[in-house]
This record gives C-alpha cells, structure tokens and sequence, in this order.
C-alpha cells in the first residue's frame, strides 16, 4: 500500500500554509531537465533491515518517502535534511525571493515552497509539489518513475524518467562488488550501469530468429565482437541495457 498526495491547485496553496512536516531525514536524490523535477527521499528500511550488511535500528521506519517537486525552476536548498517542514512562502516572503531572481520570468503558477530543517529555511520555486509513501522494491528506483509498455520497452533505470546529470550510474566495479557480495539478496537497489548486449539477427525458414549473442561491460569490448561477427554476413547490433546495482 502506498499514501500519495499531488498539490498543483490554487486553493491548496494559502500563504504561509504548512503543506507537509516529517521528522524523518531526507536527502537530494536526483533532478532531471525534462520537466524541471527535483526529487528528495526520506530511505526506508523494509524488514527492519538497516544498511546493507548492518541490523535495522529499532522502530526505523520500514517506509521510504519521495517527495518531488515540479517543474522546479528555481531552488536554495541542502543536500540533506534532518527533520523537514515545507509550506507555503507568505507574501512578503515570495516578493522577496522573486526579487532575488529577477533576471527570471515568473507565471502566476509558480509558487514559493519554503523548505525548514532545524532552524534553518531554504526554498524551492515549481508549479506543485507532492509525495508518495510506501515500501519500495528494490528494483524500483522510485514512486516516481514507474513500468509503462512503451517504446522503447526498458525498465525505468533512474528514479525520474528524462534526461539527468547521471548521480545514480555505477561504476563497473561497484557492478562487480554488487554481483559478489555476500548480502547480494538484501541490497537496495539505488544505481545502475549499462552494460553492452550483442543482438544478432539469423534468417531461418520458419522466420528471422533474434538472439542476445553476448553481454559486455563496456562498449568498446561490443563493439570489438561486433567486428567479428559482422565479418561472417550476420546481422549484428549493439543495445545498451541497464542492470540494477
């Protein structure tokens, strides 16, 4: 089961209005520029597990919270948040933080969402906010981001759909580390790596007989085999696949 609350109406927005509170931590997770979204996430520990390889502290929530603004077009904020509080910027408040950015082109639909975290305000500027709570899977990298039998069809390897700046893409050896590693059952599944998939393509009597011939780390060592194989007449291609770390 999951709890989610969308916010994009006039009405929801009086100044000074608290929108959300949590005294859970949060941290910044991703921004994408398609669509200006900014999201944040409070990590949940199904189970009671805690990090990977460490016991769950007693009553830690079992929940992750993602918490997204959008379009966002203008933001003061921290990387991370112990404890959190958003509402609505009062008048005197969003007349000063518009100030601040003059140079900027504001709607009538872009409202101030005044971020407080132990004493301290930061703001974001976007057209609506709003979060989902629930148990996450691990192979899901977001509330935020989900399944759709689309073209073309992939499983969502980011937690926002779009172009992003590539935080959550691992390295090669943490995709190593990750196959190895002993609590390999329990890991969250928070980054990704695109690894290169050989497909070839074989005319048979019966109709063309589509093959995955091989995976590879990098694209150079694909495009190599790719080579090899297209020396032989067959048709051969390259399609970059995620793998969740």
């Amino acid at each position: 089961m999951t709890d989610s609350t969308w916010l994009n109406r006039d009405h929801q927005f009086a100044p000074g209005k608290e929108l959300f509170r949590s005294e859970r931590s949060f941290h910044l997770l991703a921004f994408t520029a398609s669509h200006s979204q900014l999201l944040m996430r409070s990590v949940g520990h199904p189970s009671g597990a805690g990090e990977p390889g460490e016991p769950g502290e007693p009553g830690e929530p079992e929940t992750t919270i993602d918490l997204l603004f959008k379009p966002a077009y203008v933001m003061k904020i921290s990387t991370d948040y112990r404890g959190l509080a958003i509402r609505c910027a009062t008048e005197t408040e969003t007349e000063r933080v518009k100030a601040e950015h003059a140079d900027m082109s504001f709607g009538r639909d872009d409202r101030v969402f005044v971020l407080e975290s132990r004493g301290e305000s930061d703001y974001v500027v976007a057209m609506a906010v709003g979060w989902t709570e629930g148990v996450l899977r691990r192979t899901q990298q977001s509330f935020f981001n989900t399944f759709h039998p689309s073209r073309p069809l992939a499983w969502p390897s980011q937690p926002l759909s779009g172009v992003d700046a590539g935080l959550d893409i691992a390295s090669a050896q943490e995709l190593v580390e990750a196959l190895s590693a002993e609590e390999n059952a329990t890991i969250r599944r928070e980054r990704h790596r695109h690894i290169s998939v050989l497909m070839t393509r074989v005319m048979r009597p019966e109709g063309p007989e589509v093959t995955a011939a091989g995976a590879f780390l990098t694209r150079a060592d694909a495009e190599e085999a790719l080579t090899v194989i297209t020396a032989r007449s067959v048709d051969c291609w390259i399609e970059e696949i995620p793998i969740a770390v």
